[in-house]
This record gives structure tokens, sequence and C-alpha cells, in this order.
């Protein structure tokens, strides 16, 4: 039992002890109606605020994994819309080629349909080339092969290459949060229509094909077409064995730049009545485009003297490292001219053609060690060389199933952009989901229950009007101490 004292009123103390307790309730509950959260900073519900935490990071990466699937699905689309017109191109090819096969039509006729059929496969080629999707090439095989995100391989160092990878969940498990979008190449050469997959440079024979290693072959007389020296190839040598006057050797670049031969002018005036632009062609093994400027590389050839014809005299162009044997014949009276008869590369560093011209008939020995094949692209097919084209009767019944295979490479590309397609819709839905289902877990630990909250606020405003009440009748009670010290 409490006595009655002045100095100390304990029943207004309990009072507004009762008083503070229910106010402080009152105010998180007010805070937490006007807020809508339970968890509104970590006092409220330290373990709770951690957990609610996590799920609204996975909630919010959840989101942009929405995003990031739509993004991939609208790249395929943009890869798909391009490939329709691929597929337009093609299905013309092959008329043009069926048209071209036929005995119908005379050389001149099919030189018209070539070029129709040639101006279509540019276009394929550069759609393919300018294909892209925010700045990434899609079909000219740029998001093939393995994936590397390291930018290590990439020029810039920054840009990951190969497969696209789509990323999608809130962790990296790949079985969970990402796949990789692998797009075949659509050029010419990933559609395998270009000559030059890996066994030969379309009807241009490489050295392997023409010669046996070390053993002769035999030429007509006039401008003969050698044969194409594969990048790669080591240890080469041309002999020429009949050592006419006009018998000589001529190496080009397959773009038409001469490297090494009697001066070219000189020898097309005298042994064969042709300009230099004629054999630049792609019966001959050069590319498309190639051309002739007149030019002579650092001097070899016509401006040269042979000393002595049994020496190997040395030079280097781009890379390969040249030797020589040769002598010196009259032109015309007064007029000296050098032949090459013996020429060797050790490391041939670019596809090269080699010409050998001469008056009569002469033999050629090769020699060689490695004699590697062409590097070949995804699909066996490089992405160099000359397009097919339908220009005789045999080429074109040739070029209907080069067309025909090429449309069933770029079906196979859509077909599995399909497929992707599908998969990123499902992933989309299923992401969306996931969201859902995640928000409403997440607003059970940090959404107020308005509710009980509003029964919680109601009791609390009646018991701190109570509180108010009682406290205003305790401090009261000292005045019943006055009347008895009144007496």
């Amino acid at each position: 039992m409490s006595p009655l004292s002045i100095e100390h009123n304990l029943m207004a103390s309990g009072a507004s002890r009762q008083l503070q307790v229910h106010y402080n309730t009152l105010a998180d509950s007010v805070r937490r109606l006007s807020s809508g959260l339970r968890v509104e900073q970590a006092a409220d519900d330290a373990a709770g605020l951690a957990i609610r935490e996590l799920m609204r990071s996975d909630i919010q990466a959840l989101g942009q994994g929405v995003r990031n699937a739509n993004d991939a699905i609208s790249l395929i689309q943009t890869a798909d819309g391009a490939l329709a017109i691929i597929d337009e191109k093609l299905i013309h090819m092959k008329e043009l080629a069926e048209q071209a096969a036929t005995g119908t039509y005379d050389s001149t006729q099919r030189l018209m349909i070539d070029s129709e059929f040639q101006q279509m496969a540019q276009e394929i080629d550069r759609i393919a080339r300018a294909t892209d999707f925010n700045g990434i090439h899609l079909l000219d095989g740029s998001l093939s092969g393995a994936h590397d995100g390291s930018g290590r391989s990439s020029p810039d160092g920054l840009s990951a290459t190969g497969a696209l990878k789509v990323h999608f969940g809130t962790a990296n498990d790949s079985a969970e949060d990402y796949y990789y979008l692998n797009i075949g190449s659509a050029t010419l050469g990933g559609l395998g229509l270009r000559d030059g997959g890996p066994a030969d440079f379309g009807d241009i024979p490489l050295i392997s094909d023409k010669l046996v290693s070390g053993q002769k072959a035999t030429f007509v007389s006039g401008l003969v077409s050698f044969a194409v020296i594969p990048s790669g190839t080591t240890n080469l040598e041309i002999l020429l064995n009949d050592k006419g006057l006009n018998d000589t050797i001529q190496i080009f670049t397959r773009d038409g730049k001469h490297l090494a031969g009697t001066t070219l002018d000189l020898w097309l005036d005298r042994a064969a009545p042709v300009a230099p632009g004629e054999f630049l062609s792609e019966t001959n093994g050069f590319l498309t485009g190639a051309t002739y400027d007149g030019s002579q590389m650092n001097g070899i050839g016509g401006n040269l003297t042979f000393q002595d014809e049994n020496t190997l005299h040395p030079f280097t162009i781009d890379g390969m490292n040249f030797g020589y044997t040769g002598d010196v014949g009259l032109h015309q009276p007064g007029v000296l001219r050098n032949r090459f008869e013996k020429l060797s590369i050790d490391t041939v560093t670019e596809d090269l053609v080699i010409l050998v011209a001469g008056n009569g008939s002469f033999d050629i020995t090769a020699s060689w060690g490695d004699m590697p094949e062409p590097k070949p692209q995804e699909g066996g097919f490089t992405d160099t060389g000359p397009v097919i084209n339908i220009k005789t009767q045999e080429r074109p019944q040739k070029a209907v199933v080069r067309v025909e295979d090429a449309i069933v490479r770029k079906d196979r590309i859509r077909a599995h952009l399909g497929a992707t397609q599908n998969r990123l819709e499902n992933t989309v839905t299923d992401l969306n989901v996931q969201a859902e289902s995640l928000q409403a877990a997440e607003s059970r630990i940090s959404d107020v229950d308005v509710a009980t909250e509003m029964t919680t606020f109601v009791r609390d405003q009646v018991l701190t009007r109570s509180a108010t009440s009682i406290l205003a009748q305790a401090n009261t009670f000292p005045h019943i101490l006055l009347r008895l010290l009144q007496g």
C-alpha cells in the first residue's frame, strides 16, 4: 500500500507511464498505416527486414531479366526478318540457275542471267553483313562459336565475342539464369555460295590438285593459269624445264598485285596478244574485282640482269622469302629481257596465283613441303573466294544444288531462331510468375495488415484517451492532502 505523500504522486507517475506506452504504440500504428509498411525500419523486424531486402533485389533483377529476354526476342525478330529477305533472294537464285541450266540459251544469254544471279548473291552478302541490333551484327557469323565475355578476343578489349549470352535470372547459374544465342553465318561463305571450301577453290586448282609433288606436268603454249597456292604452303619450288625465249613464271596475289616475274608489259607485247586485265579473272584464280595497275614490285624482272643463271637470287615481298634464277634474252634488237626459270618460296603468307607464259610447250616441276587446306569457316566453307556463277551450262546444274543447300542452311538458322524465340517467350512468362510470387511473399513480410493494424490503432487510441483522463484525475490527488493539513 502506497503512503500518501506530497513529494511523490505515484498514481500520476503510473498513469503517465501507461499513457506514454499507449501513445508510442499509437504512433507506430499511425506510421504503419500512413506508410503501408509493417517493416519500415530495422527495429520493426530485424530478421524480416534482411529477408525483405534480399527479396526486393531478386524482384528487381527478375524485372530486368524480363526486359533482357524481351530485348533478345526483338533481336531474334530482327535477324529472322533479314533472313526472310535472304530467303526470297535464294529462291530467285535457284530459279535463275534452273533457267541457265537448260540448253536453249547461248553463252551470251547465260552471262546476262548470271549478272542478275550475282546481284542477288551480293545483296544476300550485304544484308548478312549489315543486319545489326543495337550495334551487334547478327548474321555475319559474329554470334557463332564459343562465348567469350572477357573482352580479350575483341578488338577493343571490351566486347564479348561468340555466342550471345542472354541473362535473365537472379544469379549466375547457367541452367536457371542464362543461356546462349548462337546464330550461324548467312554470308555467301556461310551459306556455301562461294568457291573455296576446304578442298578446292571452285574450278581453280590448288597445286596439290594440279601436280604431284616432285613430278612434271606439261602445259600447252600461250597464257596458262598454273594454280592457286594456298596461304601456309611451305618449301615451294617451280622449275621451267623447257627454257624457251618467252617462257617465264609470273606470281600475283589473288587481288591482282604483281609480285614477281618478267616485266609484264614486255611479255604481253611479245608472248600473247592480250591486255593485263584480260587474265585477271576468276577462271585464272583471281578474286572478283582483281586489277593490275602495271606496277612491278621492287624492280624484280625487267630491271634486273641475272649475272649467274645457277645462283638463287633472294628477295622478300609481303613477308615471303623468294628465290629465283633465270637468264637474259633479246626481246628485240638491243633490248635485254630477263626470264624467271626457277622460283622458290619458303612460306606463303597469302593465297597466290602462278601464271606461266610461253610460246611453246613446256614442263613444270613443283615440289613442296606441307600443303595445307584453306581454313574453313563454320560449316566447312570459306568466306573468301569467288561467288559461284552460272556462266556455262555445267555451272548452273551445280549451282541449283548449291543454292538448294544454302536454303537448307538458312532454314536451319531460322528454325533455331524460332525455337529460341519460343523458349524466350516461355522464359518471360515464367519470370513474370516468379516475380509475382516473390512479390507476394515480400508483401507478407513488409506490408502492413490494415485490418489488424486498424484494430490496434483504435485500441491504443482509446487507451491513450483513457490514460490521459486518468492522469488528469491522478494529478488532483495531492489536493486531498491539503485538506488534511488545513484540519
